[in-house]
Order: structure tokens, then sequence, then C-alpha cells
């Protein structure tokens, strides 16, 4: 009996313990699980330490083109169409015509013009029939005259004064041709001085005489055109290379003298690409920065500098010199500008940035030791932010780059939430 009751004992005491085993190993298990299904529950954050790089600024947009000179072609006067040659967009080129016009003008204007135009051609006739003054030819004449009794009582004098010598000839004859002599070149003198003068004033008179008759020649020509004008047809050419913006007049329509025919886009000044930008988005914009602009007409993409900017309101306003001429104006194009930062320390990717009240922040992953092992939760850490592209941020205080950051979160967290971190790829 009692060997059975200590063989029962024995038994007991193994249940016993297989039980305490199968207990603890349960409550292993249990919280193993229980810790493993808690981390699966909590938020998954990514999470990465801050790099260095630049920033690359980019933003895109439509543009516009605009010639840079557009000439209006007005008719001299009010006249009524009779043909128009060409049609908006048509390219023309220097002296093609435009448009043929007819004046419906009266007789009597006609008659008075052609009155007017004789008139002018008259008074040009006299003014080339007038000969020059005969003033310069007297004192060429009166000069030549004092010259030649200068050499005469010079040949005179020198005479006497060989017989002086020989003792055939008086003194006092030799002094009334000497002073015979000093009057006739005095005399002569005040001839040639008088002639300079004269031709002086004469060659003033003549240039003044050579301008009127050129302007008068101009008068007449310009007479000429009205009487053509009044007479015949009115043609209206292109003033230079160029591509037909715009139309005003029709066939039979009256084309008046203060109203344009038609505009034209001088091809020989060029284009400009026109883009207006917000300030606050496109502040890393400054002369010099390439456009990349999308001709789409001609399949194909042209990097262009800016060449001026303008601030107007709370927009830029881009301008950039354009080589190609095929356009005619308005045209609406696509563009991109893409423009690299300089090398910075500390950036973070703008998923990562937040803000409140209290300025922009970011959450920093921490670790502790908790009661089922390690656990990790972020912590709010307000910062200073400089500059920014579409991807990244820079950090000027508040950071360093051995600090690893939560970069995203599929779930919202808040300051000590608990997380569940992966390491960003």
């Amino acid at each position: 009996m009692k060997n059975y009751e200590e063989i029962n004992d024995m038994q007991r005491k193994k249940v016993f313990g297989k039980a305490i085993i199968v207990f603890f190993s349960t409550m292993l298990i249990i919280t193993f699980f229980s810790k493993t299904i808690q981390n699966m529950l909590l938020p998954m954050v990514t999470v990465s330490r801050p790099h260095s790089g630049i920033l690359t600024y980019e933003t895109a947009g439509t543009g516009t083109i605009v010639p840079n000179e557009v000439l209006s072609i007005y008719p001299e006067s009010t006249k009524r169409v009779k043909e128009i040659k060409v049609e908006a967009g048509d390219k023309v080129e220097k002296g093609e015509i435009i448009a043929v016009l007819y004046s419906q003008a009266s007789d009597n204007k006609l008659f008075e013009e052609e009155i007017y135009l004789k008139k002018l051609e008259a008074n040009l006739e006299k003014l080339l029939s007038e000969t020059k003054s005969t003033q310069v030819e007297i004192l060429e004449l009166e000069a030549e005259k004092a010259l030649e009794r200068v050499n005469k009582l010079q040949d005179d004098l020198d005479k006497k004064l060989k017989l002086l010598e020989a003792g055939a000839e008086t003194g006092e004859n030799v002094k009334e041709a000497q002073y015979n002599f000093e009057i006739a070149q005095k005399d002569y003198q005040q001839k040639k001085t008088q002639l300079e003068i004269e031709k002086n004033s004469q060659q003033v008179s003549q240039e003044g005489r050579i301008k009127e008759i050129e302007f008068l020649r101009y008068d007449i020509q310009m007479q000429q055109f009205k009487v053509a004008e009044l007479k015949e047809e009115e043609i209206i050419i292109s003033p230079c290379d160029g591509i037909v913006k715009e139309i005003n007049s029709q066939n039979g329509e009256l084309a008046l003298e203060n109203k344009p025919i038609c505009l034209i886009v001088h091809l020989e000044k060029g284009f400009i690409f026109s883009a207006s930008l917000n300030i606050d988005s496109n502040n890393f914009i400054s002369v010099g920065d390439y456009i990349l602009v999308n001709l789409r007409s001609e399949n194909k993409l042209i990097d262009i500098p800016v060449k001026k900017i303008n601030i107007k309101d709370n927009y830029k306003e881009l301008t950039a010199d354009l080589d190609e001429t095929d356009f005619l104006g308005g045209e609406k194009l696509d563009y991109r500008i893409i423009k690299k930062s300089k090398n910075f320390n500390t950036l973070i990717p703008n998923t990562a940035l937040g803000r409140d009240n209290g300025g922009y922040f970011v959450f920093l992953l921490k670790e502790r030791e908790g009661a089922l092992g390690k656990e990790y939760y972020a912590e709010k850490q307000y910062i200073s932010v400089g500059d920014s592209d579409n991807r990244n941020t820079v950090i000027l205080e508040g950071l360093d780059n051995r600090t690893n950051i939560v970069y995203d979160s599929k779930e919202a967290i808040h300051d000590g939430s608990r997380v569940r971190p992966q390491q960003r790829k």
C-alpha cells in the first residue's frame, strides 16, 4: 500500500512539473505573440537620416510668342479698296503689293493740285536759270589790273634805281617811283581782300541756293505723287519682309487714312517669348537662366536664356529672345525651367516636414526600453528651414545628419506616438 501511494505521489509531481512547464511555455508564447501583434498594429514609418545634396528648382507653364515690332500700314488718304491681295498669315516680301486703292476725288481738287505742281516747277526753273553775281568777276578783273600795275611800277622802279647808280637819274624821281609802287601794292592787296570776301559770300549764297533747289525738287516729287494719287490708283506695298498679322479692310470698303489697312509683323526685328510666373513659387529664376521651350510646330525643344525680368504685382514677367522667325505672334507654347542649386549639407524630403503654430518640425525616431523589450516612438523636433524644391528642403538649424527622422508615415502620428520603423531604401 505504501509503495502504491509513493508511486501515485511521484506521478502527481511529474504531472504538476509538466503542467508548470506547459504554463510558462504558454505564457512565453502568448507574450511573444502579444508583442508581435501589438507591433504589427503600430503605425509603420519610413526612417532615414538627413543627407547632403543639391536642390533642383523646376517650374513649367505656357508662354506667349510676341513680335518685337508690328507695323501698321495706312493709306496716304481716304480711298476705296479695289483689291486686297494678301490674307492674314501670309508671308510678304519688302515691296510686295498688299492692296490697291482708287480715288474718288473731284475734278476741281485735281485741277488745284496740278496748278500748284506747275508753280513749284516754275520756281525750280527760275532758280536753275539764275546766274551767279557778276561782282566776283568784276573784282577778279580789277585785282588782275591792279597786279599788272604793280608789276609795271616794279619794273619802272628797278630801272630808275639802276640809272641812279649810273648818275643818270635824280633821287627825287626814284622816290616818286618808290611811292607810286607802294601805293599800287596797297591797292592790289585791297582788291584781293575784297575779292576773297565776295567769293566767301557767294559760296555761302550758292550753298543756300543748292539746298533750296533740293528742297524744291523734293516738294515737286511729293506733289507729283499727290497728283498721281488723284489721277490713278494707290498701291499699298509692304515696307519689309514680314507676315500679315491682320487685315482691317475688305474689297469695296473705304480705307480711312487714320485706320491701318493691315498689320505686318517685321520678321527682321525677331520675336520674344514671354511668360508670367508667380513670384512666391518662382523666386529662384534670374536673368540668364535658360527656358526650355517646346516648338510643337517643328517638333523640337529649344533652350533660350532669360533676357529680362519685370516685376508686376505678384508676378514675374519673363522675356527671352527667339532666333526662330516662323511665327505670327500670339502663339502659346509650353515651357519648362530647371535650375540646380549649390550643395547643401542638410536636406530632408518634404514628406518629413510638418508645420503648426510653433513653426516647422520633424519627428525624430527615439528608442527606449519597455516592458516587452525595445520600443520606438516619435518625438517632435522644431527646426529652422531654408530653401526648398519639389522634393527636398534645406535644414538650417535644429537637426544634424546623424539623427534618424521619420521620412514618411502611412498613418497620422503625433509627439510620443509609438511607431514601427522601417529603413528607407
